[in-house]
């Protein structure tokens, strides 16, 4: 048995003294991984880089958001870095981009009905079109809600309809999700809404939650077909079907929900799916889910049978995006992992950019979203990915760190975790060792006198 030098001590000391030591080689260790860092975003993997560019939505962590272009090379062509938050990111043509956001406003500068209701400051919601080359704000709707959390505008879906004249031309329609006021509802360019659903018209809202509770979360909206909506209700970890009868006037367009997957409901744990992000309806009705709190992204046939599975939390964390592209190859945005993926057919990362700021949402341009085909069936998509109790409660606890330290500070948390205890310990067996040898020379003391 080896033994320790006696300078180091014996009992309380030693395990001080190791504690210490502990304590040094973790600050050491968290310290050369701040100095180290490097500089954000990066291309982390390289493998087989795309023909084209990327954009992204960076939620961020700190009222940090913005909207971002990547070259495959994973360098930061554009940007647009106004906002508080940054939900979602849609290219509408060559010098066009729509950018819905979130920003915090002082209650000096909110509205009446939100100075003195009870929440600090109030958020400005807005769905913003801009010219791409001069981030002019070229067109805008807006709204106030109580809070900027959960109370976010996080998606909008931009369509056209036939024009009222009867002729070819054809008319402009944006479709939002409003998760404060748990609706979902359509403006055209003059910002009149010509139709909107509330939850309440459809299900109740479950006792002990108030107006401004987050019930729903009703955080993703695509038009599928004229008159066909798809919605992810993330508290219901439900994905449905808005269909929206024609009317005159907005007041005679009723709206009626099927769901596709899930339980329909607020309730426990979905079995299929549990709070999920951006559903993408594919080929053959084939559902493309970033299963977030499942740490996975998966594909379900129209029996809700998962026939493709990709992720595990030693893989991703907290995916909240996932596209699937024209080569077969999946584009995930691994939100807690702050990366934008791609996978290829076998299952395998072949592209990835770190990118910092807490990434929402992805594109690969041209496009907008998923290309229907190919499906996992057809394409024969592999499945891949791993997972590891140990990295999910890890990975969140760096996550949620972030929030509260400085996104680079917060990488470091295992490291400074593992300081923070040991000298916690080196605290405890110092007053234990000293209390030891107090107690020695007081019966030493006591041995003399006698």
């Amino acid at each position: 048995m080896t033994r320790l030098p006696a300078w180091f001590g014996t009992g309380h000391e030693r395990r001080a003294k190791l504690l210490a030591c502990l304590a040094v080689v973790a600050l050491a260790a968290a310290s050369v991984g701040v100095l180290s860092a490097p500089d954000q975003p990066r291309l982390t993997i390289g493998d087989e880089k795309p023909e084209n560019n990327t954009l992204v939505a960076l939620q961020g962590y700190k009222h940090d958001g913005k909207a971002v272009e990547f070259s495959p090379d994973g360098d930061v062509v554009w940007e647009y870095a106004k906002p508080d938050d940054v939900f979602d990111v849609e290219a509408l043509g060559p010098d066009r981009v729509q950018v819905s956001t979130a920003d915090e406003v002082s209650d000096a500068e909110c509205p009446a009905r939100y100075r003195d209701d009870g929440f600090e400051n109030c958020v400005r919601n807005s769905l913003r079109i801009l010219n791409k080359s001069t981030k002019e704000v070229v067109w805008e709707y807006a709204w106030y809600d109580a809070e900027l959390h959960e109370h976010e505008l996080h998606d909008a879906d931009h369509y056209t309809v036939a024009a009222s004249d009867g002729g070819n031309a054809t008319e402009d329609r944006w479709v939002m999700v409003d998760m404060g006021n748990d609706r979902v509802f359509a403006v055209n360019r003059q910002k009149e809404v010509v139709w909107e659903w509330n939850a309440t018209d459809t299900y109740d809202r479950p006792a002990g939650i108030g107006p401004e509770g987050d019930w729903t979360h009703v955080n993703d909206v695509d038009r599928l077909r004229p008159g066909v909506f798809q919605i992810s209700l993330r508290n219901f970890d439900t994905v449905a079907e808005l269909h929206v009868a024609n009317g005159s006037n907005p007041a005679e367009r009723s709206v009626t929900v099927e769901p596709v997957v899930g339980p329909n409901q607020y309730a426990g744990k979905g079995d299929i799916i549990y709070e999920q992000h951006n559903p993408d309806r594919l080929a053959d009705d084939h559902l493309l889910v970033a299963d977030s709190e499942h740490d996975r992204v998966v594909e379900l046939n129209r029996s809700g049978e998962v026939v493709w599975e990709f992720g595990g939390s030693a893989t991703l964390n907290w995916p909240r995006d996932a596209d699937r592209l024209p080569n077969g190859h999946t584009l995930v945005t691994d939100s807690y992992n702050d990366r934008v993926a791609e996978v290829n057919e076998d299952g395998d990362v072949v592209w990835a950019v770190e990118t910092g700021r807490l990434p929402y949402e992805a594109d690969r341009l041209p496009g907008e979203g998923s290309s229907d085909r190919p499906t996992a069936t057809e394409g024969g998509l592999a499945d891949g990915g791993r997972e590891s109790i140990v990295e999910r409660y890890l990975g969140f606890a760096v996550a949620i760190s972030k929030y509260v330290l400085p996104a680079w500070l917060g990488r470091q948390v295992l490291w400074l975790v593992v300081a923070l205890l040991s000298l916690v310990g080196v605290a405890i067996e110092t007053v234990r060792w000293r209390g030891v040898g107090l107690f020695d020379r007081q019966t030493d003391e006591l041995t003399d006198e006698q």
